[in-house]
């Protein structure tokens, strides 16, 4: 379309944050939790940060070590099958200024290098994309930070949701250390789901 009709059309059409059509991440969220038997809740956070929340193209799905990682990523596959979205899986290894640092997660070994970590990351990667069997609309990303967490919602913005597995840090431990699952609650700029699973579900990687 050219000329003064481009114009009048450009005029007329929805800006990105207009709420066009209807909402279908909250009904996705709903069924992916009704459906996913390895999943005992998946609860969605912070939902009017949607920009388009009739859309879903992309979702951030994190990738850990912890018991909700599988069930967070076949809640991730739910949804996106639902939304015919891409998601990217998605796992931090520490940086070298969090190792010099001390700021590398607990779970991994003291003495561990990042040669080390990038190996296990990249064994988490390739468990998740399996659990995923024949769904083809995927990626994967090995990344390097301080924290998780900061990783995840540096990334935030270039996707439509992010599924994250369940604290696993108690209450008192949350309190004084934080909790990534909390940060990227608090601080993503797009809704988040948080899963827990039903029972244990972690990857079986290390």
């Amino acid at each position: 379309m050219y000329g003064s009709d481009a114009n009048e059309a450009s005029a007329e059409a929805p800006t990105v944050g207009d709420r066009i059509g209807e909402p279908v991440i909250a009904p996705a969220v709903r069924e992916a939790a009704a459906s996913t038997a390895t999943a005992a809740h998946a609860r969605l956070k912070g939902r009017d940060r949607a920009a388009r929340p009739d859309r879903v193209s992309s979702i951030l799905v994190a990738v850990g070590a912890g018991p909700h990682t599988g069930a967070t990523v076949d809640v991730a596959r739910e949804i996106a099958d639902a939304t015919d979205a891409w998601l990217e899986l998605f796992h931090v290894v520490p940086s070298d200024e969090a190792l010099v640092d001390g700021d590398a997660t607990a779970a991994a070994a003291d003495d561990a290098d990042a040669n080390e970590y990038e190996a296990a990351g990249d064994r988490l990667l390739s468990a998740a994309r399996e659990r995923l069997g024949d769904f083809d609309r995927v990626d994967r990303w090995l990344v390097e930070d301080r924290t998780a967490a900061g990783a995840i919602v540096e990334q935030s913005p270039y996707y439509d949701l992010v599924v994250v597995g369940a604290p696993t840090t108690g209450t008192v431990g949350r309190f004084v250390f934080g909790s990534t699952t909390d940060t990227v609650i608090d601080d993503a700029e797009v809704p988040v789901v948080v899963v827990e699973a039903q029972g244990e579900t972690s990857l079986g990687v290390i």
